[in-house]
């Protein structure tokens, strides 16, 4: 089989581009080696979220749409998003980080208009959390359950008539400057172009020798609950700001962060009647038990009736993190044919279909001008000197 396209990893991005290529005719093979959404993709918290950075906004407005035609398009994968967010709340038992936090953020995107809430205040609006909080409100968040986005797009890909090859290894072939296909089971598929979307796998699929490395996992754990009334908002620690991208007002606060080694951080994200319960950012895979009773301890000083609620899951999931926290979108320079969508961070259902559309558009010819700051070139090219490891 000849593609027009292959696509390697089966994750929110990877299912994009093929969904977004085939609508425009082109002939799709996806190669994912273990099952769609097996990654962050399908085992993170699941909120659609603004990224807090000007340089993701306009990828996380293009999935906004992405989202509703999917929901027209095919109603019976049973993926919606709602009409309005559910509203994010900063929470910090330091009184003195929210009020800063709602300036960085207003600075930044004044039309998000957010508003602080004081202790007893915030229990009107809120009333799961628990006392002595304080909290910056956002009008943003749309809780979906985790895998059911990449799902659907998958769904949607086949549709259009993309092929979807779950459980192969995919290997890139080059032949004089050009990625020609892929190696798969020991086979060339020739393929006029490759997309690359396989998270914090996607340095070593376009390098195999590690010198090229501007993106690195980074874990999380996530305990889901069953919470019989649980928070109206998507709660995240005020303290994760410098993570959210709006700068380290907790620190600038006087406010000491836990080492995120030992220490978790608080989210809280409800969706088809589970409550997810992170979170964390480690270099190396955890081991998502000894994390439960941590990740909830941390959770009821903000949400007391998590001390009762009966644990459901836990998992842990590599996001896949560029060393500038911004995705690479684009051709990988100095290989012709070869396209890289990856390095999302925590942001990949958010951003994942926008970022795949501009990639998509690239592969097949339109006119697309890739920011700079999303341009893989910026981090050199595979194979050179002074790429980033």
């Amino acid at each position: 089989m000849t593609a027009d396209v292959a696509i390697i990893g089966g994750g929110i991005a990877g299912v994009a581009a093929a969904a977004h290529l085939a609508a425009g005719g082109s002939r799709v093979v996806l190669y994912e080696r273990e099952a769609i959404a097996a990654g962050a993709s399908g085992r993170n918290s699941g909120v659609v979220q603004h990224p807090f950075d000007p340089a993701l906004v306009s990828m996380y407005e293009e999935t906004l749409d992405v989202y509703r035609v999917l929901a027209l398009e095919l109603p019976e994968a049973g993926f919606r998003l709602a009409r309005e967010p559910a509203g994010l709340l900063l929470v910090s038992r330091h009184a003195g980080v929210v009020g800063p936090l709602a300036r960085r953020i207003e600075a930044l995107f004044p039309h998000l208009a957010p508003t602080v809430f004081e202790d007893g205040d915030l229990q009107v609006i809120e009333p799961a959390i628990g006392p002595g909080v304080s909290a910056c409100r956002v009008p943003i968040g749309y809780p979906v359950v985790p895998a059911a986005p990449t799902y659907a797009l998958a769904t949607l890909a086949e549709r259009r008539g993309a092929t979807i090859r779950q459980g192969r290894s995919a290997s890139l072939v080059t032949e004089r400057g050009r990625c020609t296909g892929v190696r798969v089971d020991g086979r060339f598929e020739p393929a006029g172009a490759v997309v690359v979307a396989a998270g914090p796998w996607s340095p070593g699929i376009i390098d195999p020798s590690g010198a090229w490395s501007p993106i690195r996992p980074l874990w999380g754990v996530v305990v889901e609950t069953s919470l019989a009334k649980p928070p109206g908002h998507v709660l995240e620690e005020a303290e994760m700001d410098a993570a959210l991208g709006t700068g380290e007002v907790a620190a600038e606060a006087g406010v000491e962060v836990g080492d995120p080694a030992t220490t978790p951080e608080f989210s809280l994200v409800t969706a088809g009647g589970m409550s997810s319960i992170g979170s964390t950012f480690l270099e190396a895979e955890p081991d998502p038990r000894a994390w439960t009773e941590r990740i909830l301890r941390r959770a009821t000083a903000f949400v007391p009736a998590l001390l009762d609620a009966p644990i459901r899951d836990v998992r842990a999931c590599a996001r896949p993190v560029a060393l500038d926290g911004r995705p690479l979108v684009g051709p990988v320079p100095g290989i012709a044919g070869l396209f890289v969508c990856a390095g999302h961070g925590p942001w990949g259902i958010s951003i994942g279909p926008g970022s795949a559309r501009l990639v998509a558009d690239l592969v097949v010819g339109q006119a697309v001008v890739i920011p700079a700051a999303l341009d893989p070139a910026r981090f050199g090219a595979p194979g050179s000197e002074g790429s980033p490891s």
